[in-house]
């Protein structure tokens, strides 16, 4: 009898203790598919849902400077892999959602992207609202 409680009690010990563990353990998804503009630089990024990039300076079109891939890993660090070989990472942080210290792995530069304002759509102009 006293084999059998002590059985149960370590069990529910550790049930008890796996289910503070894992409700201390919360995983935040912080959204970055988008664009991106960085701060004081005409560089902007394009993160695609499909985890590709495509990286553009000055009036070109998404895709015209380069691309590459991008991937986000358990502790929330964004690894960024360009077509020219350049890496990248960052550390996404709830407490910033619109914005991103990337981080250059051969210089170990800093440049802070921002979430791009979504471009107006045209149904919803002023005068389109009147009617």
């Amino acid at each position: 009898m006293i084999v059998i409680f002590g059985v149960v009690g370590a069990l529910g010990l550790i049930a008890m203790g796996a289910r503070q563990l894992i409700g201390a353990v919360t995983i935040k998804t912080i959204p970055i598919v988008g664009e991106w503009q960085a701060a004081g630089k005409p560089w902007r990024i394009v993160f695609r849902p499909d985890k590709t990039i495509a990286s553009f300076s000055g009036p070109a079109q998404p895709g015209a400077s380069g691309g590459g891939v991008y991937s986000i890993d358990y502790f929330g660090t964004l690894w960024v892999k360009m077509d020219d070989g350049r890496t990248y990472t960052a550390t996404l942080m709830a407490e910033t959602p619109n914005r991103i210290d990337l981080i250059d792995s051969s210089s170990e530069g800093v440049t802070v992207l921002e979430r791009a304002p979504p471009a107006p759509n045209p149904l919803d102009s002023p005068a389109n609202l009147r009617n």
